[in-house]
């Protein structure tokens, strides 16, 4: 087998194949062979139809088998050879065969992941900034716990910071309602941040049955058929509730349950929750820059098929979710065009961080074993109400299996690269309070 490979670009490969025709035949020959295993035709035996028969009503469809089966192979063999993994599907043109011909000829042009050297990737110097867990933190957590505990009263006073309002809205662009934007007994704890600033701001000082305007700027990355407008929303106030925490006491310790008995065991739990947090915190944070580091370091070209996948999941999974809020709702081809313009920066990140970090796995020889992938099958048995043999079934004969593997395979690369970085923590102070953690090798760091 004889080819010729030119680059189109670093992605983009044309190449020019040539498949002797003795291979060819051969293949033809399985697929008869195949074929007079499970055909019926009257008149004949199962397995015994002749070959003439055979052709006579199956020719063509063989040879479109054939052709596939051969062009398959031939060209991901010929890209293995040079060290090149093929992205997606072939455009193949140009096939040709003639009676008299000693081979097959084909063109096609295929996206390959780019080749590129690694560069250094073991101690990259991370420094991170936490809060520290200290008596104020500590005191801070229980005072939003009981506020969670808090009972509340009705009151005609304006509405305060800590209070809990309920209120309708609708928003409109011009003076044009704006589709599920209107939301009836809507609640909020106001001055806990939990919703636009500009609707807080406005809430604020509102008693009951008051109503007001407000303008909130929709940012450039929101909903496509409202990025960058200012839309003007209408918020009338149906109660106004004071909050009234319990008191801290050793009493109300004792009702949460727990095997908790007093005040001082309850701040010790509560500094134990606060600092296992805070080691998730910095791993999350100290993950996001090591990431960012490594793409700064290795400079590369991506497939665009990989990248318009990637920003095509993302745009599915928008719909998914919006459609269960709203079953009926349409997104015009337009919309679904912005949405991919605004997400395609962020999925060509994610594509260049998947090759760079499946090029490190491949490197340090990191692979999940079977029965890391059991644990995470029995994970999500857990989570999806299910038996976790079943669900390893329905994985494997979905293909989601691949993509599992290739998911736990990533997440466990990423804890060994965290691993083997220079990890400085740094009060937000700005005293250096270091990091000890095992070297990579002697723990198991599975996703």
């Amino acid at each position: 087998m004889s080819s010729t490979i030119t680059d189109i670009d670093e992605c983009t490969k044309r190449l020019e194949i040539a498949v002797p025709c003795d291979e060819v035949t051969k293949e033809v020959n399985r697929a008869y062979t195949r074929l007079a295993g499970r055909v019926k035709i009257k008149g004949f035996r199962k397995g015994k139809v002749p070959r003439r028969i055979l052709e006579q009503y199956y020719g063509e469809e063989v040879w479109a088998e054939v052709l596939n089966r051969v062009i398959s192979t031939s060209y991901r063999e010929i890209l293995e050879e040079k060290g090149m993994r093929p992205v997606g599907e072939p455009n193949v043109t140009d096939i040709v065969m003639e009676d008299d011909s000693p081979e097959l000829t084909y063109k096609a042009t295929v996206e390959v992941i780019p080749s590129f050297e690694l560069g250094d990737y073991k101690g990259i110097p991370l420094e991170i900034k936490s809060p520290p867990v200290n008596d104020d933190a500590i005191e801070e957590q229980i005072g939003r716990f009981l506020k969670q505990a808090a009972t509340f009263e009705d009151v005609t006073r304006g509405a305060n910071s800590g209070d809990y309002v309920m209120f309708d809205i609708e928003g409109f662009d011009g003076d044009a309602p704006v589709p599920e934007t209107h939301r009836e007994n809507e609640a909020l704890l106001l001055g806990e941040g939990q919703n636009e600033k500009e609707l807080e701001e406005a809430i604020l000082g509102m008693k009951v049955e008051e109503e007001k305007d407000f303008d909130i700027d929709i940012p450039d990355e929101g909903p496509p058929q409202l990025a960058g407008k200012t839309l003007r929303f209408h918020v009338k106030v149906k109660t106004v509730k004071e909050a009234h925490p319990p008191d801290l006491n050793d009493e109300f310790v004792r009702s949460l349950g727990g095997g908790l008995f007093s005040v001082d065991e309850f701040r010790g739990q509560v500094r134990k929750e606060l600092e296992t947090h805070r080691e998730s915190s910095i791993r999350q944070e100290g993950s996001g820059i090591l990431l960012r580091k490594l793409l700064e370091m290795h400079s590369f070209e991506v497939p665009s098929t990989l990248v318009n996948s990637e920003a095509d999941e993302r745009i599915g999974e928008y719909e998914r979710q919006a459609r269960q809020e709203n079953p009926d709702l349409q997104i015009t081809s337009s919309q679904r065009e912005q949405m991919r313009e605004s997400i395609l920066p962020q999925a060509e990140e994610q594509v260049r961080q998947m090759i760079l970090i499946d090029r490190i796995r491949e490197q340090e020889g990191i692979s999940a074993s079977q029965e890391e992938v059991d644990a995470h099958i029995e994970g999500l048995a857990v989570r999806y109400q299910m038996p976790a043999d079943r669900l390893k079934e329905r994985l494997t004969m979905t293909g989601g299996m691949t993509s599992l593997l290739r998911n736990i395979n990533y997440n466990k690369t990423v804890d060994w690269l965290y691993y083997a970085a220079e990890v400085d923590v740094k009060m937000e102070d700005d005293e250096t309070e270091g990091d000890s953690r095992e070297a990579p090798g002697e723990s198991d760091h599975s996703a």
